[in-house]
């Protein structure tokens, strides 16, 4: 049996239909022992956060592969704070157009270059969450 590593909500932003390297980071994570809620592409912000708070995850993972859906990536971070969420919830952020600089602009917790990386992040800000 693989132990539970925590729970992580996965999905590409609403007006991306890329979904290859999110599938790959999601199988990677349940690999790695994470319960992961993988909602799809095109899934709008609202529906990322009702879904996050339905089910009590630990990690809201978001991908944008165009340069013009990262600002539903923003508007993440902006609707998780005017809810009052936003410590709630561990974000991470990737795809082929997001970089470090974008996750220290709109307020992310974690960039991912990869599933590997992914991987490491999230237990490590998994570990730190129960360190608190």
């Amino acid at each position: 049996s693989v132990e539970n590593n925590g729970k992580i909500l996965i999905a590409t932003v609403e007006g991306d239909t890329h979904d290859i390297g999110k599938n790959i980071v999601a199988s990677t994570l349940r690999a790695a022992g994470f319960q992961v809620i993988d909602l799809g592409r095109e899934v709008p912000v609202n529906h990322i956060i009702e879904t996050a708070e339905k089910y009590n995850v630990d990690i809201i993972a978001t991908s944008a592969l165009l340069t013009t859906t990262l600002i539903e990536q923003k508007k993440l971070e902006t609707m998780l704070r005017d809810l009052g969420l936003r410590e709630k919830y561990t974000t991470m952020i990737g795809g082929a157009p997001c970089t470090p600089r974008w996750k220290n602009r709109i307020g992310a917790d974690i960039y991912s270059e990869d599933a590997i990386e992914a991987v490491k992040s999230a237990k490590k800000a998994l570990d730190e969450k129960k360190k608190k």
